[in-house]
């Protein structure tokens, strides 16, 4: 049982980093925001592109070929990458909320920062729980 919750948490991981965007993002405060310049709107859709393809795979990899430390892996990378991104905001002249976009928070925290984090640690805990269980990255591998 403890094999499926894990799996079932990589699960929720996965949506929440190839899926949520999506719907999300694909908006004018996004995607289709006209103040944004044409070049910055080509990047946001590779990243919901790939966003969306790492999760494709890792749902296949995760519930058809049974690899879950790879698929948490993938589903870390998404993000990992959202908060390696906050972090280095400071570098780039980024902020988590843009201009005008109004943001609910969670616990005065801006919700994609809240969701992304969260959905961080819990893939992390559930690599852990997976490692704990006897899987291993090398057996994904193999």
């Amino acid at each position: 049982i403890q094999r499926a919750v894990t799996k079932y948490l990589t699960t929720i991981c996965l949506l929440s980093g190839g899926i949520l965007p999506i719907l999300v993002d694909v908006n004018t405060s996004h995607l289709l925001n006209p103040d944004w310049d044409s070049h910055a709107r080509l990047h946001e859709a590779w990243r919901l592109s790939v966003n969306f393809l790492v999760f494709s795979l890792g749902i296949f990899l995760l519930w058809s070929k049974n690899k879950e430390i790879l698929a948490g892996l993938m589903s870390l990378s998404i993000h990992l990458g959202f908060v390696i991104a906050a972090l280095l905001m400071p570098l780039y002249g980024g902020e988590l909320v843009g201009e005008g976009v109004p943001e609910p928070e969670i616990f005065s925290v801006p919700i994609g920062l809240f969701i992304f984090t969260s959905m961080c640690i819990l893939q992390v805990v559930t690599l852990l729980l997976a490692k704990k269980n006897g899987l291993s990255l090398s057996r994904d591998l193999s």
